[in-house]
């Protein structure tokens, strides 16, 4: 009996686990409140992961992936950008934006992406506030959260770069062989979502860490829909990110 009792409290143990993460608020410039989900590693952690979205989703696109980095000892954040998922306020909302006539849907998109990179600068701050030492962060970006990821390691000290069915411009393309390159790299592409393919192909080709890695599939899938489609991905990105985190 003794072991079934620790068996089914081991079980609830885990359940609670799985469902500890937290909805923590950012205060950006403002006064716009972000929304992110916050898994605190099961112990004291030096390293950390910054999870940015693809723009036709939300932060709910990590909860995998994030339940699986804190159970290995790192700590994870999954932030909505400015105007998507529980970010939104009557001037930014991603809903609403997508109902404008063209020219006006252009020009609030610009009006609300201008702020997420000291949005995401302000989650990359949180994380760091979490940190045992000055620690290691990673950071992974899906579509246009590739862009504001290279943003980011750009001006601070990104120890890993995640690029997940994320197209980046040529301009991009060069500032990662210019400052970045050098950084141990993940990029995910599906063959058929063709600009995607692409940019990441040019990207690995730019790529110098000998642990950088493109992982392609057959198929158009955009971001999310590889993570149902292979169900190792998420356990795939886990164990990268926790190699070049803890090396």
């Amino acid at each position: 009996m003794d072991k079934f009792f620790k068996a089914i409290a081991a079980t609830l143990c885990s359940i609670s686990f799985l469902a500890s993460a937290t909805e923590i608020t950012l205060s950006a410039s403002n006064d716009f409140l972000l929304k992110g989900d916050y898994f605190s590693s099961n112990q004291a952690s030096n390293y950390s992961v910054l999870m940015l979205h693809q723009c036709n989703y939300n932060r709910s696109m990590y909860a995998d992936i994030g339940q699986q980095l804190s159970q290995r000892g790192i700590n994870a954040l999954s932030l909505d950008f400015r105007g998507f998922g529980d970010s939104v306020s009557e001037e930014f909302n991603i809903d609403n934006i997508q109902q404008l006539p063209q020219p006006e849907r252009r020009k609030a998109w610009r009006a609300m992406a201008k702020y997420w990179p000291d949005d995401v600068l302000l989650a990359y701050k949180f994380l760091q506030s979490k940190l045992v030492d000055s620690g290691k962060i990673a950071v992974i970006g899906a579509s246009c959260g590739g862009s504001q990821a290279i943003t980011l390691a750009e001006n601070q000290p990104i120890a890993a770069l995640g690029f997940f069915s994320s197209a980046q411009r040529d301009e991009n393309i060069a500032k990662y062989a210019q400052s970045l390159a050098k950084k141990p790299t993940l990029i995910i592409v599906a063959e058929q979502d063709v600009r995607t393919f692409v940019s990441g192909n040019k990207l690995f080709e730019k790529a110098q860490h000998q642990q950088s890695k493109l992982i392609a599939y057959k198929g158009d899938e955009h971001g999310y829909p590889l993570l149902d489609k292979d169900p190792h991905l998420a356990e795939t990105i886990v164990n990268w990110l926790e190699k070049q985190l803890k090396k």
